[in-house]
C-alpha cells in the first residue's frame, strides 16, 4: 500500500504539469489561428470592398466586364462576411457551438457562396471567350442585361447545390454528433455537388481559356504580319530602266526625264519584272521618306541601307509579339493555377473522403489547411482580376487618397 501511495503522489505532479503544458499549447494554437484568421477575413473584406467601391464610383469601370467582376467581388465579400466568422470559430475552438440550426444555415451560405463564386470564374471567362472570338458582333450583343443573366443563373446554379441537404438529402449520421458540423456526406449529393460546383465549371474554364489563348496569339500574329505587310508596301517602289526614258517634242535635242512607278503587289526586294515595252523593271526598297531623293538602281549601299532597317522593324514587331503572347500565357496561368491550387485538394477530399469511409485517414491539421486554401480563393480573387488592372489601380489610389469627385 505504501509504494502504491508514494507512486500515486510521485505521479500527480507530473500528470498535472503535463496537462498544464498541453493547455499552454492550446491556447498558443488557439491565439496564433485566431490572429492569422482574424488577419484572412480582414484582409478579404478589404480587398473586395474596394473593388466594389471602385466600380460604383469610377465611371471609366462602369462595362460589362467590369460589372461582372464586380457582382463576383460581392460573392467573395459575402463569403467573407457571412461564412468566414463561423468557420474561423469553429476552427479555433475545434468544435461546433452554435447548435444545429446554425449549422444548416452556416453549411448552405458556404456552399452557395462559395459555388456561386467559382460559377463567376466561369462566367467571366465565358464572357472573354465572346468578346475575343465574336469581338464584331459581340459589342452589341455584351449588356448590362446578358451580364444580370450570367450573374443570375450563378446564384440560380448554387442554390440548386445548397438547398438540397436542408430538405434532407443526407445521412443520418451527419447529425449524430452535436460538436460536429460537416456538408452532407451522402454519396448522391457528394457526386451531385463537387460536380457541379467545382469538376464542370473547371473543365468549361479549362476549355475557354485554352481557346482564348490560341484565339489571342492568332490575332497578335495575324496584327503584326498586317503591319509588316504595309510598311514594305509604303517603302517599296518600282525603278525602271526607264528611270530616264526618251521624251520627244519634235526637235532634234534630247530630254530625259525621271519616272518612277508605284510598287506592285508582288515587290519583293532584288525581284526583276518585265514592262509592256519589253524592258525589265528592277525593283528596289525605298525608305517613305526619301522619295524626293530617290537612289539609283546600282547604288547598292542605299539598298543595304533600306533593307536594315526594314529587318530591324520587322524584328521589333516579332518581339513585341512574343512578350505580348507571354504576358497572355502568364496571365491565364495566374488565373487557372490560382484557381486550381486553391480549390482542387478541397474537392478532392470532398469527393474522396464519403466514399472510403473509416479506411481513409487524414490528420486535422492538413483537413484545416485544404480547408482554408479554397476560402482563401475568395482573398486572391480581387488581387488576380481588379488589381492587374491599371484602371482599377488608379481608382484604389483615389479611394486611398479620399480624392474621388463625382460631377
Amino acid at each position: 500500500m505504501e509504494n502504491t501511495n508514494n507512486t500515486t503522489n510521485s505521479d500527480g505532479p507530473d500528470r498535472n504539469e503535463t496537462l498544464a503544458a498541453l493547455a499552454e499549447v492550446a491556447l498558443s494554437y488557439q491565439v496564433v489561428t485566431s490572429l492569422f484568421l482574424a488577419a484572412l477575413i480582414l484582409c478579404s473584406i478589404f480587398g473586395n470592398a474596394c473593388v466594389v467601391a471602385a466600380i460604383a464610383l469610377e465611371r471609366s469601370l462602369q462595362n460589362v466586364a467590369n460589372y461582372l467582376i464586380g457582382s463576383l467581388a460581392v460573392t467573395d465579400l459575402m463569403v467573407s462576411v457571412l461564412v468566414l466568422p463561423m468557420a474561423a470559430l469553429y476552427q479555433v475552438l475545434n468544435k461546433w457551438t452554435l447548435g444545429q440550426v446554425t449549422c444548416d444555415i452556416f453549411i448552405s451560405l458556404d456552399v452557395l457562396c462559395c459555388t456561386s463564386s467559382i460559377l463567376h470564374l466561369c462566367a467571366i471567362a465565358l464572357d472573354r471567350y465572346w468578346a475575343i472570338t465574336d469581338p464584331i458582333d459581340y459589342v452589341n450583343k455584351r449588356t448590362p442585361r446578358r451580364a444580370a443573366i450570367l450573374i443570375s443563373l450563378t446564384w440560380l446554379i448554387g442554390f440548386s447545390i445548397s438547398i438540397p441537404p436542408m430538405l434532407g438529402w443526407r445521412k443520418a449520421e451527419d447529425r449524430a454528433n452535436p460538436d460536429a458540423c460537416t456538408i452532407s456526406q451522402d454519396p448522391g449529393y457528394t457526386i451531385y455537388s463537387t460536380f457541379g460546383a467545382f469538376y464542370i465549371p473547371l473543365l468549361l474554364m479549362l476549355v475557354l481559356y485554352g481557346r482564348i489563348f490560341r484565339a489571342a496569339r492568332f490575332r497578335i500574329r495575324k496584327t503584326v504580319r498586317k503591319t509588316e505587310q504595309k510598311k514594305v508596301s509604303d517603302r517599296c517602289l518600282t525603278v525602271s530602266p526607264s528611270f530616264f526614258h526618251k521624251k520627244t517634242n519634235g526637235e532634234t535635242g534630247k530630254s530625259w526625264k525621271r519616272s518612277v512607278e508605284p510598287k506592285p503587289s508582288s515587290c519583293v526586294n532584288g525581284a526583276v519584272k518585265h514592262g509592256e515595252d519589253g524592258e525589265s523593271l528592277e525593283i528596289i526598297e525605298v525608305h517613305s521618306n526619301s522619295r524626293s531623293h530617290l537612289p539609283l538602281p546600282n547604288t547598292p549601299q542605299s539598298v543595304q541601307c533600306f533593307e536594315n532597317r526594314n529587318e530591324k522593324n520587322t524584328e521589333a514587331k516579332r518581339k513585341m509579339a512574343l512578350a505580348r503572347e507571354r504576358k497572355t500565357v502568364k496571365t491565364l496561368g495566374i488565373i487557372m493555377g490560382t484557381f486550381i491550387l486553391c480549390w482542387l485538394p478541397f474537392f478532392i477530399v470532398a469527393l474522396v473522403l464519403p466514399f472510403c469511409g473509416e479506411s481513409c485517414y487524414m490528420p486535422e491539421s492538413l483537413g484545416a489547411v485544404i480547408n482554408w486554401l479554397g476560402y482563401s480563393n475568395s482573398l486572391l480573387n480581387p488581387i488576380i482580376y481588379a488589381y492587374f488592372n491599371k484602371d482599377f489601380q488608379s481608382a484604389f489610389k483615389k479611394i486611398i487618397k479620399c480624392k474621388f469627385y463625382r460631377p
